[in-house]
């Protein structure tokens, strides 16, 4: 039986008109000053110990040695205090006088033959901040960071917990010879980012809205004999004819059916879509960099088989669990094991395995049938930075928890994703995998009748964006058909 629908919040279409365009200025202001704040609690600013920090923006990124760039998309952490979309910005935060300066390039009238250009006084009108031009930088750093001032210059380095990558710093000319410290910033910075403010929430509302709306497209159109890519270009179609929704999408769409469902990142979507398999769709748009990511899972004819329909409100059983206990003072890892038992504990009931849930659990067997985390912080990066800091809990390293992508106690104001799912891979439930990974003990899997559901569904996901509010959370990506009922009601017209 799956548990009450989650609670969710009506749009009213005046809210999208008023930010369609861009963002309000104010959002980016509090942003800034959210930063300032956590900075000064944790880093003493005084008249005799000056701070500022300095940030480089996104560059065009050529596609190889080609003259074609990739599309231009600005840098997180900058798109969160200064809210440009434009390349090639610097921005610097003085925190003693708690204020923010854009600078930008100055380019002559050639430029405009091919492209657009923006003077300083256009930048200060669009963004509503002092604006300099960029050949000041370097000036305006040696004279406010002098030795004499005692002024320690901040920049944003650190490694991302998700993808391990590290954040881009200003370049060298613009800091040698000056105190710069590259090791406080990062925390303070991811953290100020896992609390969204109301215009950010509005927007990732908006975000999740048209995501949902894209998927119901989807689910209206989709036929056997199509091709995976179809399935996205429903997606994509949806969104950019209706709304405005960026040229860059949050990922790349996952669109895998029959077998290629139970690819967790699968890109391919390349495959035909055949009669009597389930699909597999995980897209996302974006409004103003303001993410969504969600997933839907149904059959490509329109009608479930009863070992497809199991499956799927098996699933679904987990996420309504998991939507009916989030709430501030919860701790993520236990609502990873919550949905991980609900999906043994199903898997039980359909004959799959056999045995005692919480021995599987402490053996780590949920790993087989779902070897991603419940989860994701989302928001300016579909996979949010803030997951792991040096003072929030640490990742545990066991198989499935180590995919885990936070392990911290919600809070109101962070957006996350739940998304549970049961997948059936043939190397993992044969224990095809290396042994100095882990030594599963299969003595647990009924194999004979895992592969029999196998046959007609090998994996379903699903995943919706939600906020966690003071009372409990609030699913942003709501307007979805869920049930086994309404997808078929849905996909029926």
């Amino acid at each position: 039986m799956v548990e009450s629908t989650p609670k969710f919040q009506t749009l009213e279409k005046e809210s999208y008109l008023a930010i369609k365009d861009q963002l309000p200025n104010s959002l980016f202001k509090k942003n800034r000053a959210r930063f300032i704040k956590l900075f000064k609690e944790t880093v003493q600013v005084n008249d005799s110990k000056r701070a500022i920090s300095v940030f480089k923006g996104a560059n065009e990124v050529p596609l190889y040695s080609s003259d074609v760039a990739y599309p231009e998309y600005q840098e997180a952490f900058f798109y969160y205090l200064f809210g440009v979309h434009e390349m090639d910005a610097y921005g610097v935060i003085d925190f003693n006088q708690e204020k923010a300066i854009l600078f930008v390039p100055k380019l002559d009238n050639l430029y405009k033959i091919w492209m657009t250009v923006m003077t300083r006084e256009d930048y200060a009108t669009k963004y509503d901040i002092e604006v300099r031009q960029l050949s000041e930088l370097q000036e305006y750093l040696a004279t406010e960071a002098s030795a004499e001032t005692n002024t320690t210059v901040y920049v944003n380095q650190g490694v991302n917990s998700d993808s391990g990558l590290t954040t881009q710093i200003p370049e060298a000319q613009y800091l040698t010879g000056l105190k710069v410290d590259n090791e406080v910033m990062h925390d303070i910075l991811s953290e100020a980012r896992v609390i969204k403010n109301d215009d950010e929430i509005l927007a990732m509302r908006w975000a999740s809205q048209i995501t949902a709306e894209a998927h119901v497209n989807v689910l209206k159109n989709v036929k056997p004999a199509m091709r995976e890519s179809q399935i996205e270009s429903f997606f994509n179609f949806h969104g950019q004819q209706n709304y405005y929704t960026g040229r860059v999408a949050p990922y790349l769409s996952i669109c895998g059916c029959g077998p290629t469902a139970a690819t967790l990142h699968y890109h391919d979507n390349d495959k035909t879509l055949r009669d009597g398999q389930t699909m597999l769709t995980d897209q996302g748009h974006s409004l103003h960099h303001y993410c969504s990511d969600v997933t839907i899972s149904f059959p490509v004819n329109g009608k479930f088989t009863e070992k497809q329909a199991q499956i799927y409100s098996l699933v679904l059983k987990a996420s309504r669990a998991v939507f009916n206990k989030l709430a501030p003072g919860i701790n993520w890892v236990d609502m990873h094991l919550l949905a991980e038992r609900i999906i043994l504990e199903g898997l039980v009931e359909l004959g799959c395995l056999t045995g005692d849930v919480q021995e599987m659990i402490d053996k780590r067997i949920g790993f087989i049938f779902q070897p991603h985390g419940l989860g994701h912080f989302i928001g300016l990066d579909c996979h949010d930075v803030g997951g792991y800091l040096h003072n929030t809990p640490k990742r545990n390293q066991a198989p499935g928890l180590k995919n885990i992508r936070t392990a911290r106690t919600m809070q109101a104001g962070m957006v996350v994703t739940i998304e549970p799912g049961c997948y059936f891979r043939d190397f993992l439930i044969e224990g095809q995998i290396p042994k100095e990974f882990y030594e599963f003990e299969l003595k647990y899997l009924n194999v004979e009748k895992i592969k029999e559901y196998q046959a007609e569904v090998s994996g379903v996901r699903i995943e919706d964006v939600v906020l966690v509010t003071e009372t409990g959370c609030e699913n942003l990506s709501h307007d979805i058909p869920r049930t086994v009922e309404e997808i078929e009601k849905c996909m029926a017209g």
